[in-house]
């Protein structure tokens, strides 16, 4: 007997699991603390969110607390976009970041080199965090709604 599956090129293969660039809904599924390459604290985050169909999707990002411009910009507009601005303001924040939620903008990083040769494939990444009040165009049909209701 033998196993059967649909062989699909690298180029497929990229199509099915990208989503396209634009503002979709997250949700914190994990929140670890981590330290970074340069020595700082940093929340690793386990997000899944949902493309214009529904489906959802999974992807990595990294708020690091640092005094880089760059970095404290992104945790800011996370605090923003999730509910902690109070937080933000006294400078310290929960490490339990799970089960928040949001909304973000989503890009596609180019695939890039690794160190032992190869390369590692095109992916998605978090481009900015956004405040409710800059949410534009999300497709209302991926919006979540939980249903707890039980039919009998």
């Amino acid at each position: 007997m033998s196993y059967t599956f649909n062989p699909l090129s690298d180029e497929e293969i990229d199509a099915l699991s990208l989503v396209e660039p634009g503002e979709y809904p997250f949700t914190i599924v994990k929140s670890t603390r981590r330290t970074s390459q340069a020595g700082n604290p940093m929340a690793e985050l386990v997000i899944e969110y949902w493309d214009s169909s529904g489906v959802s999707h999974t992807l990595f990002d990294y708020l690091v607390f640092s005094s880089v411009p760059l970095n404290i910009r992104k945790v800011k507009h996370f605090c923003d976009a999730v509910g902690l601005q109070e937080q933000y303001k006294t400078g310290s924040l929960p490490e339990e970041l799970e089960g928040l939620g949001g909304a973000f903008k989503i890009g596609i990083s180019e695939e890039t080199p690794k160190k032992g040769g190869g390369f590692y494939p095109k992916k998605n990444i978090v481009l900015d965090y956004l405040k409710k009040t800059e949410i534009k165009n999300i497709n209302p049909s991926s919006e979540i709604v939980f249903d707890d209701s039980i039919p009998f």
